[in-house]
């Protein structure tokens, strides 16, 4: 039943960024105000609290970016992806129980600051950025923790740099930190577990 829940959960977000791109995107050919971005990345993630050091849980991120030109350089921006999180041992060849994997349907909500502008292609090279971001966990591997203990809603906050290579292509690197304990055990002795991680992506402007 979970299960199905979770898929039923899923579709409607892919739904929702499927339709919320196609509008925008028609909206942009009225007014140049309004701009939709897909993407596609990868995240390097860790967990403080649970031993396993390192940056080596990788994982994709994907999905869609709606934002608003509120002035000639500034943004804001709403965003809806699926992310893979958690931590390892390792980045490569782990067993069952040397990671946590994690899966997040994840909304940013940034305020962006673009500079450096091509005149000839119309378009600005380089863009700071900074938001929060909700993020609702469905699925998770954990074979050290107990799953039900796992807090489904995250709040977070981010930092980003972008650059734009084309008018339509360009990448960003950007860094997410959870505010809170992402995992909450009724035994009096459970440790605190707080998750971060960085992203690399790849960002095609529709």
């Amino acid at each position: 039943m979970a299960n199905c829940v979770h898929f039923r959960f899923l579709n409607q977000i892919a739904v929702g960024i499927l339709l919320s791109l196609s509008a925008l995107n028609q909206a942009s050919t009225q007014t140049q105000k309004f701009k939709a971005m897909a993407i596609v990345g990868l995240n390097a993630s860790q967990i403080d609290g649970d031993n396993l050091y390192g940056f080596h849980k990788l994982g994709i991120q994907t999905g869609g970016r709606l934002s608003y030109q509120n002035s000639k350089i500034l943004d804001v921006a709403m965003e809806m992806l699926y992310s893979q999180r958690g931590s390892a041992v390792r980045i490569f060849g782990n067993k069952e129980g040397d990671k946590i994997s994690l899966q997040y349907i994840e909304l940013p909500l940034l305020v962006s600051v673009r500079d450096w502008l091509i005149e000839e292609g119309g378009y600005y090279k380089v863009r700071a950025e900074a938001g929060l971001s909700y993020g609702y966990l469905f699925g998770v591997q954990s074979p050290g923790y107990n799953e039900v203990y796992f807090r489904q809603h995250d709040l977070s906050w981010l930092i980003a740099a972008g650059i734009q290579f084309t008018k339509r292509v360009g990448c960003s690197l950007r860094y997410t930190s959870s505010f809170g304990n992402m995992y909450r055990d009724p035994a009096a002795g459970a440790g605190s577990l707080q998750g971060y991680f960085l992203t690399l992506r790849g960002e095609f402007t529709l």
